[in-house]
Formats: C-alpha cells, sequence, structure tokens
C-alpha cells in the first residue's frame, strides 16, 4: 500500500514538474514576442495593422445633372430641385485602415480593409475583406509578392441638401408622408465588386512599406434617391440636364466604380 501511495506521490509530482517547465517555456516565449513586437522587428507570423491612401477609378455621366421631384399633399405642390455635378469625375481618393495576418510561408488573411473620402460634394467608403497568397522574394523576407482576392461593399453618396414645407403639411414621397423637413436629401449607389489583385510588400524592423494594384469587378449595385423615411429610383427623379426638363430623365449610372484600384501604405507588424 506504501509502495503504491509513493508511487502516486512521485507520478503527480513529475506531473507538476513538466506543468510547471511548459508553462516558464510558453511564458518565457509570450514575452520575448512581446519585446520583439515592442522594439520591432520581421516575424515569420504576424498582424498587420494598415494605414493607405487609395485611388478608386469612377466612372459617371459626365455633365451636370438635374434632381427634381414633385411632392402633391392636398393640393400643396412642392418641387425637390438641386444640382448634381458629375463632370470630369474620373476618381475617388481614399485613406484607409485596414488588419491582416501573414501565416505560415504563404497564407495572407485580410480581416478587413475601410477607406473612406470625399470629393464633388460626395462621400466614398467602403469595407472589404478577403485572402491570398504570398511568396517571399529573398532569403532575408524582406520582400514579398502577395496575391489576393478580396470582397468590397463600397457606399456613394451625393447630397443634395435640405427642404421645409411651409405647409405645414409634410412632403409625400412615393405614397409616404415623410415629414415637414427633410434632412440631407441624396443619391446613394450601394455597390458589391470583387477586387482581384497584387501587392508588393517592402520590410523593415519598424514598419513595412507596400503597395497594390487591383482589378476591380463590380458584380452588383443599387442606385437610389433617399428621402430619410422613403427613396426613389434615379430613373424617376435625376435629368440630364438643368434647367429640368420631364422627358429628359436618365437611365442610371449617375456614378459608379471604374476598373482599377491603387493603394500605397505602411504596415506595422505585431509577432504571433
Amino acid at each position: 500500500m506504501l509502495k503504491k501511495t509513493d508511487r502516486l506521490i512521485k507520478k503527480a509530482a513529475l506531473l507538476c514538474v513538466l506543468m510547471t517547465s511548459s508553462f516558464c517555456v510558453f511564458s518565457q516565449d509570450a514575452y520575448m514576442n512581446l519585446m520583439d513586437t515592442a522594439k520591432g522587428g520581421l516575424f515569420g507570423n504576424f498582424i498587420g495593422i494598415k494605414l493607405f491612401a487609395t485611388d478608386l477609378a469612377a466612372t459617371s455621366l459626365n455633365q451636370k445633372l438635374q434632381f427634381h421631384y414633385q411632392s402633391n399633399n392636398i393640393g400643396a405642390v412642392y418641387n425637390f430641385q438641386h444640382d448634381m455635378n458629375v463632370t470630369g469625375l474620373t476618381s475617388f481618393y481614399n485613406l484607409g485602415l485596414g488588419l491582416e495576418e501573414n501565416l505560415g510561408k504563404h497564407l495572407s488573411i485580410n480581416f478587413f480593409n475601410t477607406s473612406l473620402g470625399y470629393m464633388q460634394n460626395m462621400w466614398d467608403w467602403n469595407v472589404g475583406a478577403g485572402a491570398g497568397y504570398f511568396i517571399s522574394l529573398n532569403k532575408k523576407q524582406t520582400m514579398r509578392l502577395n496575391v489576393s482576392m478580396d470582397i468590397y461593399f463600397e457606399s456613394i453618396t451625393y447630397s443634395f441638401g435640405d427642404d421645409y414645407d411651409s405647409t405645414q403639411l409634410g412632403f409625400l414621397v412615393n405614397g409616404t408622408n415623410v415629414g415637414t423637413a427633410v434632412k440631407n436629401v441624396k443619391y446613394v449607389n450601394d455597390i458589391w465588386s470583387l477586387t482581384p489583385g497584387v501587392e508588393f510588400l517592402y520590410r523593415r524592423p519598424s514598419f513595412d512599406f507596400f503597395v497594390g494594384v487591383y482589378y476591380n469587378y463590380v458584380f452588383s449595385y443599387s442606385e437610389k434617391v433617399n428621402f430619410y423615411k422613403a427613396s426613389e429610383p434615379v430613373s424617376s427623379v435625376i435629368y440630364y440636364q438643368s434647367p429640368y426638363v420631364p422627358s429628359n430623365n436618365i437611365a442610371g449610372n449617375a456614378v459608379n466604380l471604374g476598373k482599377y484600384v491603387i493603394q500605397i501604405g505602411i504596415v506595422r507588424e505585431f509577432g504571433l
């Protein structure tokens, strides 16, 4: 009985020693990794925070358009009427933030990229995610080439301004009374796209530098004009010229994304 008890005590003691050793090794590795991250360095596996500037190609009808909609509430007629100038629009210039992870010898995961820009009375905002495959171009792994595929949601808005109903009856839009004050009436285009691309990454101890070129394939988009609680299709309320001509409405594609995207930015690595 004493021998069995002695054996159990020895096994328990050995297990405690092994667990303590494993914890110490893990703690030491975690500590060293934390110190390496704090002072900067090149890591086999890392999380990267990206700051970047983006040139997004855009398309438009390239002329001065006219937004016009008539509200008729019990004989009280109000004309929503605002200019929409998309002349010369070829690009959006955005600033963005991203989070990515590089794992093993080849896998890159883009958890998210998001950017925001303003141009010609228009806001452009997007968010995307995806994955890629990278290769090192030298033995020191300071240069990498990454091929990626991302999916993006993009929203382009053009603000027409505010409208107020002096009759206090409220504006009727598509059968809905939207109230006596409609603020920030706006054109909206919600876009889904696939973006395959190639990135070159130059890695340094403090910050990495990258440049990327991507092809933008728009597979779905939805244009409308928002009146807060209601909306109208653009073909019913946007016209080709100013002043307004009733028979000269557009079919769509007032503003949309073009075929290319260019990014340039920096990455801060945090080792895993």
